[in-house]
């Protein structure tokens, strides 16, 4: 059976097209969502970057991988979640997370959408 996304998968997939400061170009991706909800072609993702994000750093919305025991490095960007068309953007597993890692994005998700 071919790959579906699960939550806490960290994926390798396309974010173009982009627009203003959304990220752009070929990174990896947190999913969020749920694999029962992802089999319907679309996932929700957190994209990650390797760059700097003072800004995002400074109101606490990045996760950080350094660290935490897993092959990818760089921070997740749980102010950028989208909800992608998975296969289109040819996502690939890279590796899973630790549960610690998943239940500290999904609070800082909580903060931003609940408050």
């Amino acid at each position: 059976m071919a790959y579906i996304p699960d939550r806490g998968d960290i994926v390798h997939l396309e974010f173009d097209p982009a627009a203003g400061s959304e990220m752009k170009g070929p990174h990896f991706g947190f999913i969020v969502s749920q694999k029962a909800f992802n089999k319907l072609g679309l996932a929700v993702i957190c994209p990650i970057s390797q760059g700097a994000a003072a800004s995002a750093r400074t109101y606490g919305t990045v996760v950080t991988l350094m660290g935490s025991g897993i092959d990818t490095q760089g921070a997740i960007h749980c102010h950028q979640i989208k909800s992608l068309d998975w296969r289109i953007r040819k996502a690939k597993l890279k590796e899973s997370v630790p549960d610690f890692l998943l239940d500290e994005v999904l609070a800082r998700l909580e903060a931003i959408i609940l408050g």
